[in-house]
């Protein structure tokens, strides 16, 4: 009810007329500065985010990519500054991010930004900043949050660093370059992981580089801070929450940047962390919180030498009771304020938010607190600037907690923090993976240097991650295994990647020995070097061989969601699959039902299907109204004006279809909008067992068109066109025989081509008329057939629509014949029908076969970020006419004319002209084969391959 009352309030201020752009006045992304309020006044920090100068660097003559060999970046030139800037934080190329012509979503979010800048590999951002000068005496650092490409960053025109990672933050120390009350101008040039790419063998990048989002960004895309601490300063604190020995564990790095020797004191109080975050879709996301009462104190004493780092640990007793622990039901956060002393002086204070909980094995059995727990998951990949908020967040947790469940998998790359610090307040474990993703056969898994940055990678993933009390276990890799195998069919390469995935295992326990889950995700337990097994795509023996590996297990994916073929889906629901984007969602719903239900039954501690917020929701038409035309830059979401060093990304737009979650943008739309499979998902995930579904159990034969009775083959055919035409060969190839005169015959005419017809009075005895191929060009030369049987002219108009999928009825000549039978998507190249027909002649006709309002072209095997969005519009955009095949009196006309090359289609049509009552003899297809789609056997197009099966043999 408050959400609909907030809703009601906003429609009065946000609705707009017609020609007016809709706003949403909130903060896009709500985000607290780097240094928290409680470490103030000793340390301070200075937002670097807004606007920056931007230079793009034209690639050199001759660069070829893909030897491996990045061109030089040259110093930028001092008035060769784009007159637009740029807004950071923000990829400089952002707006070509899944635009592909606009063929799905509309991820435009910074229409200022030149169109040229989306083809730019390496350029220059500049910012001028005064450094305040009460940061006298203080240590300054430059931090980056997320910088996408290898990176030099200049102050003052002097180097002070590089970086070679497209997810993780890094720290700069600028403090004898900078002057207290002076500007600095900071100079950060970028060059495109895309320019290091190797394809002198198997793989290409040499980085861990993520999915889409990192194979396509360039430059600064998250948070940008100028920094001051002290110089002796607490540098880091992990928290480790030891349960089971009632211990609470902090291991605490100091940092001494003086010449001198420091003697300190260490003091600590551990106090309750209160959440005061609203509940409407506004407010619910925006941090607000407080500290309650104090629960534990510490205190110790270190020496750390000048210049120098050293580590102390603090072990705190915690009785029963004292802390409350986290779960994902009452998740409960503390704070920890370690301050330092040395003498009377205090010198630092360091803020660290941490959960009292403890994750541990039993068996084969994942343990929270000492009790076995299931997780019951979703996971995606990230999906730019709509995710890069912690309303993007908040709404998929929401959507998680709605289904069920209780877990995320953030896939195929590193999260922004928003991420693990929504997860800690709303009570969802987070399966934290890193950028090593193979699916695409994108790495280059025979390069040492890969793997050198891939340890680099992991090691400094783990460090920012290990304190988040969601932060449940570890995903190493992606698909690396099957890629090595199938895709490279490289089994030589195996023992490397073996070798590899025990260093990573031995470098995580080293790093973070409190979380035993350490997995790569569709890997099973990396031929034994891993303690827990996930498996990806396979069927119930496929998950007992899982299970009988003996460990921890888990399903991380499953699923026909993100490449389920309507043919392929009909094996769930039958015919329905083909019907639409509706009936596949229903056959999805089916199948990942049972899945889920399985994957419990065996006693997975982990399960998911891939997956809910993509596939289970649909993509929402945010800021667009009229949702029967493609998206324009005038639709979507507004934003109101930009600010300067505000911490957060602030988008110009967000498009429609861009996102299926909207945390309050649209007041127009709710957050979110289900298909069947979440429905199912929901479920299957109830406690304690799964719950009965509508979707359990489908007749598929519900759907089956039954055929009438049979109709005796007396019709011999009458022929009119070009005796080498299209559709004489293939009346030729079915058998048909011809008769001489069109009295008492089935007179078919090719109506694709202007043709005269010289006696219209002998055509009138015939027994029927089919205009086979009519088009807007010749339908005027058939005027006088297309009429009433009372004489009067019919009208008959086109609307253009290219389809290769149709519904036929149940009656007439499509008697008997299904869906399936007029689905040739993926048997054809090209498209079986060019119009659609309306008008008298269908109006007062009978239709016998419609296109498909659902263009499948626009799913299959189209990319991921692309096909959701593509597949909605393709329903919502099609205003035309559906009818291609349609029967008036004795008059049948189609639109129809490439279909019948193929096997499926050569016997589609034998049924309709047997329906027809034609007679025939042999049949033999000896068409021209130019049309039929060829095979796709890639195991990432098609994942039901089940690759659980330990084996290096090739499939």
């Amino acid at each position: 009810m408050k959400y609909l009352k907030l809703l009601s309030a906003v429609l009065l201020f946000a609705l707009p007329a017609k020609s007016q752009k809709l706003v949403y006045h909130h903060t896009f992304a709500p985000t607290e500065g780097w240094v928290n309020r409680y470490e103030k006044p000793y340390r301070d920090d200075i937002c670097l985010n807004g606007y920056w100068d931007f230079q793009p660097v034209d690639l050199p003559a001759g660069f070829v990519h893909g030897k491996g060999e990045a061109p030089a970046l040259p110093m930028p030139q001092q008035n060769a500054w784009e007159t637009t800037r740029i807004k950071i934080p923000s990829p400089w190329n952002i707006n070509d991010f899944a635009y592909s012509d606009l063929e799905g979503p509309d991820h435009r979010n910074y229409p200022s930004y030149p169109s040229t800048w989306n083809q730019v590999k390496m350029a220059w951002m500049r910012k001028v900043v005064e450094v305040p000068s009460n940061w006298q005496s203080k240590l300054i650092t430059l931090h980056f949050e997320a910088v996408a490409g290898e990176t030099v960053v200049l102050v003052n025109g002097k180097e002070v660093g590089r970086n070679f990672d497209l997810f993780l933050p890094f720290d700069l120390d600028v403090t004898d370059i900078v002057e207290p009350g002076q500007q600095a101008e900071i100079l950060v040039g970028v060059r495109s992981q895309w320019l290091f790419e190797d394809e002198s063998t198997v793989g290409r990048r040499i980085i861990p580089a993520g999915s889409m989002w990192g194979n396509v960004i360039n430059g600064i895309w998250q948070d940008v801070y100028l920094v001051a601490t002290p110089k002796v300063l607490v540098k880091d604190i992990f928290a480790k929450p030891l349960l089971s020995k009632g211990l609470l564990e902090l291991e605490v790095t100091l940092e001494n940047h003086t010449s001198k020797r420091a003697k300190i004191e260490l003091s600590g109080q551990v106090r309750e962390w209160l959440n005061h975050a609203g509940t409407d879709v506004d407010n619910a996301p925006v941090p607000n919180w407080s500290l309650g009462q104090e629960t534990l104190t510490c205190a110790s004493v270190a020496v750390v030498d000048a210049n120098s780092q050293t580590t102390q640990t603090i072990q705190i007793p915690v009785d029963d009771g004292t802390l409350r622990s986290w779960t994902p039901e009452q998740p409960n956060l503390y704070a920890l304020l370690l301050t330092m002393k040395q003498g009377k002086q205090l010198l630092d204070i360091k803020y660290l938010r941490f959960g009292w909980r403890e994750w541990t094995f039993d068996g084969m059995q994942l343990c929270l607190n000492g009790r076995p727990y299931s997780l019951k998951s979703d996971s995606w990949h990230f999906m730019g600037v709509p995710q890069l908020t912690r309303r993007y967040a908040w709404a998929w947790y929401t959507a998680i907690k709605g289904m069920n469940g209780n877990a995320v998998r953030l896939h195929a790359q590193v999260y922004p923090r928003l991420y693990m610090e929504m997860a800690d307040e709303m009570g969802i474990c987070v399966l934290d993976e890193t950028a090593n993703w193979a699916s695409d056969g994108g790495p280059k898994l025979d390069s040492e240097l890969f793997f050198e940055h891939s340890r680099d990678h992991l090691r400094r993933f783990i460090q920012r991650d290990r304190n988040y009390p969601s932060v449940f276990g570890w995903s190493i890799s992606n698909e690396n295994k099957p890629v090595i195998l199938y895709v490279f069919k490289r089994p030589d390469l195996l023992q490397r990647q073996k070798k590899e995935w025990g260093v990573w295992r031995d470098m995580v326990r080293e790093i973070d020995p409190t979380r035993p889950w350490i997995s790569s995700d569709g890997e099973d337990d990396g031929d034994g070097m891993l303690p827990v097994t996930v498996g990806h795509y396979g069927d119930n023996n496929a998950m007992k061989n899982w299970r009988n590996i003996g460990k921890p297990w888990g399903i991380g994916e499953t699923g026909m969601c993100y490449y389920g073929t309507p043919e392929q889906v009909a094996k769930c629901n039958g015919q329905k699959a083909f019907e639409s984007a509706e009936g596949r969602m229903e056959g999805l719903a089916t199948e990942c039902y049972h899945l889920i239900k399985d994957m419990r039954m065996m006693g997975a501690s982990y399960s998911t299907v891939f997956n809910m917020v993509w596939y289970a929701l649909k993509p929402l038409s945010l800021g667009k109204r009229d949702v029967s035309t493609s998206p324009t830059l005038a639709d979507g979401v507004f934003f109101g004006p930009y600010v300067e060093g505000m911490p957060g990304v602030q988008p110009e737009r967000i498009g429609p279809y861009s996102t299926t979650l909207n945390p309050g943008y649209d007041p127009n739309l709710p957050l979110y909008d289900t298909w069947p499979l979440y429905d199912a998902i929901r479920a299957a995930n109830a406690d304690p067992v799964s719950a009965w579904s509508t979707y359990a159990t489908v007749d598929t034969m519900a759907y089956v068109h039954h055929k009438s009775v049979p109709v005796k083959s007396s019709l011999e055919v009458y022929f009119i066109g070009d005796s080498d035409s299209y559709l004489k060969q293939i009346l030729d190839a079915q058998g048909v025989i011809y008769a001489h005169n069109p009295k008492n015959a089935l007179v078919v005419i090719d109506a694709s081509k202007p043709t005269s017809i010289s006696n219209l009075k002998k055509m009138k005895q015939a027994n029927a008329i089919w205009l086979w191929g009519i088009t807007p060009e010749t339908v005027g030369c058939f005027q006088d057939i297309l009429s009433s049987p009372d004489g009067h002219a019919l009208s008959l108009q086109f609307d253009r629509l290219t389809r290769s999928s149709f519904l036929p009825a149940n009656h007439s000549w499509m008697s008997g014949l299904q869906n399936a039978d007029f689905y040739f998507c993926e048997v054809q190249k090209t498209d079986a029908s060019q119009y659609t027909m309306k008008g008298d002649f269908v109006n007062e006709g009978e239709i016998l076969l419609n296109a498909c309002r659902t263009d499948w072209r626009s799913w299959n095997l189209r990319p991921e970020e692309l096909k959701t969005a593509g597949l909605l519009r393709s329903e919502n955009e099609c205003t035309a006419s559906l009818p291609v095949f349609v029967k008036n009196d004795n008059v049948y006309v189609s639109t129809l004319t490439n279909f019948t090359n193929t096997t499926k289609g050569f016997n589609t049509l034998s049924v309709i002209l047997c329906n027809a009552g034609v007679k025939m003899v042999k049949q033999q297809l000896k068409m021209k084969n130019e049309n039929i789609q060829p095979q796709n056997n890639s195991l990432f197009l098609d994942p039901s391959v089940d690759t659980s099966k330990k084996t290096t043999q090739l499939m």
